[in-house]
């Protein structure tokens, strides 16, 4: 079976919760991603997702003033590297989440993405997760 230490990203950058959204933005643009995770203490804490920058984020206030912590999304569905392809497939689709952020021993060890299960040529799998994550929450 395949895992998905096999598929993610292990390069993935954090931001702090006390990093206001300028920080946060910047380190996207440098990044070229649209994901975040935020730490807090050592640990993850939550994400923030370039959407939750402007949704969120500005609607708050500046954006030297508003911090990760306040906009960040805190229960966020999680995988581990030796978990199997199929089963983070259905966690993504059951969800409507793009990408899907990897901790083992409470440290994050990368991300996956639906771009990221589709370039290793799972691409029944990345259409299906495409699919679920488009419908809307009243298609449920």
């Amino acid at each position: 079976m395949t895992k998905l230490k096999e598929y993610m990203s292990t390069n993935t950058v954090s931001c702090d919760s006390t990093d206001n959204l300028m920080t946060l933005a910047k380190q996207m643009r440098e990044e070229d991603v649209g994901f975040i995770p935020i730490v807090e203490n050592g640990q993850y804490s939550g994400v923030v997702t370039d959407r939750d920058i402007v949704v969120k984020g500005l609607a708050k206030g500046s954006p030297e003033e508003v911090k990760a912590s306040e906009i960040m999304t805190e229960k966020i569905i999680t995988g581990t590297s030796d978990m199997e392809i199929d089963e983070a497939s259905r966690l993504m689709q059951d969800h409507q989440i793009r990408r899907l952020l990897i901790v083992d021993d409470n440290k994050i060890s990368g991300v996956v993405s639906i771009g990221d299960i589709g370039l290793k040529g799972s691409d029944e799998v990345a259409g299906n997760i495409v699919t679920e994550t488009s419908k809307g929450k009243s298609d449920k």
